[in-house]
């Protein structure tokens, strides 16, 4: 087996990092020594961090070596990280996290209590903003995830007043691919009720995601009252007549389906079965949205013996699909690629009022 190069070495045993500092109060390791480099008391910028399983190491700005990390006091964002850092999954080493991953039955619960938090915290201190709900998006808030599927969170932040006083356009997105496998994305809050007056129905199902991270209470109380007055019925099934016709097309036209993709592509289907009979948002939890949909108890059987297989397997395996699944999901696909354009429901006419107020009282949150 060939030696590690350096960054070989740092790809499994480090995490970079942004936001941590690292004070440094003793200048000799017992296990590697003195560090004659080190200032006792000076504060240095920490690039990365590695937690083993009875080891930290950290790596500083500027200088070329590995630290044992017992040596410093760490800060992220000017907050101490007290011993408790070493449960934070986001600092363990990759291949050991990916150990854990694969047998450690609280892996998830550790990334979604511990790491997840800390990782909105830090967005708020970096970008200066305020985190109004923050929830979990795609098969993880469907409840069809893989074991190795990532974390999709999804944020509505506000900005201090000053920030939508300004001429020039400012980036109304926070986006951060983490190496924990979170993958953040945030929407400011004047795009976000933009998008709610139009309907957008990713927005609308993050409202309605069962999995929340945090959620300001006043602001989901106000959401909560108006959402249903901006659900436009007809681009909601449009939205997921597109999202089951685009897999098909992309994914599904071999034998062996991912099964990702097959859900997936089940899953626009059903929600177009839900918009048409009861003209309100499908539920978000994909075993509600099939119980309400499926008549047919031999094929919700059928899909239900898929979602074991998914949550067992990884995300791309593939798979094939029993025939009486598939051509009932084709004959209900047909079918609505034939009605959509004749789905005609009465719409809500809202004033944007409401949500002029909610953006006002928001960011004017800031002063209390």
């Amino acid at each position: 087996m060939k030696d590690m190069t350096r960054e070989e070495h740092i790809k499994k045993y480090f995490n970079e990092v942004d936001g941590i500092t690292a004070i440094c109060r003793s200048d000799i390791s017992w296990a590697r020594g003195e560090y004659q480099e080190l200032e006792i008391g000076k504060t240095y910028q920490v690039s990365h961090i590695g937690i083993l399983s009875s080891f930290s190491n950290i790596m500083l700005n500027g200088l070329e070596r590995e630290y044992d990390a017992g040596c410093f006091d760490l800060y992220e964002y000017g907050r101490e990280l007290k011993d408790s850092y070493t449960d934070d999954p986001r600092f363990w080493a990759p291949y050991l996290r990916e150990r854990y991953r694969n047998t450690d039955p609280h892996f998830s619960e550790q990334i979604e209590e511990i790491a997840i938090p800390a990782h909105l915290a830090s967005v708020e201190k970096e970008h200066d903003v305020k985190i109004l709900l923050a929830v979990e998006s795609g098969s993880r808030a469907w409840g069809f995830e893989s074991k190795n599927s990532d974390w999709d969170v999804r944020f509505i932040y506000v900005h201090k007043p000053e920030w939508y006083f300004k001429v020039e356009e400012q980036r109304d997105v926070i986006e951060h691919m983490y190496e924990d496998d979170v993958d953040l994305a945030g929407w400011e809050l004047r795009k976000a009720l933009s998008l709610l007056r139009r309907s957008n129905p990713s927005l609308l199902e993050w409202f309605n995601s069962p999995k929340v991270y945090y959620v300001n209470e006043e602001f989901a109380k106000r959401i909560h009252a108006v959402e249903e007055d901006f659900f436009n019925p007809i681009k909601t099934m449009y939205h997921y007549n597109h999202i089951y016709n685009k897999h098909n097309e992309r994914y599904l036209q071999q034998e062996g389906y991912p099964m990702k993709r097959f859900l997936y592509y089940l899953r626009g289907i059903l929600a177009c079965k839900w918009i048409e009979k009861n003209k309100t948002l499908p539920p978000v939890p994909f075993k509600d949205l099939m119980d309400a949909t499926i008549d047919e108890s031999g094929i919700r059987e059928k899909v239900e013996e898929l979602l074991l297989i998914k949550k067992e397997e990884k995300e791309c395996d593939m798979l094939v699909v029993d025939d009486a699944l598939v051509q009932y999901a084709k004959r209900w696909a047909d079918y609505y690629n034939e009605t959509v354009g004749s789905f005609r429901p009465e719409q809500n006419e809202t004033s944007a009022d409401v949500l002029d107020a909610i953006l006002y009282d928001m960011a004017n949150s800031w002063q209390l």
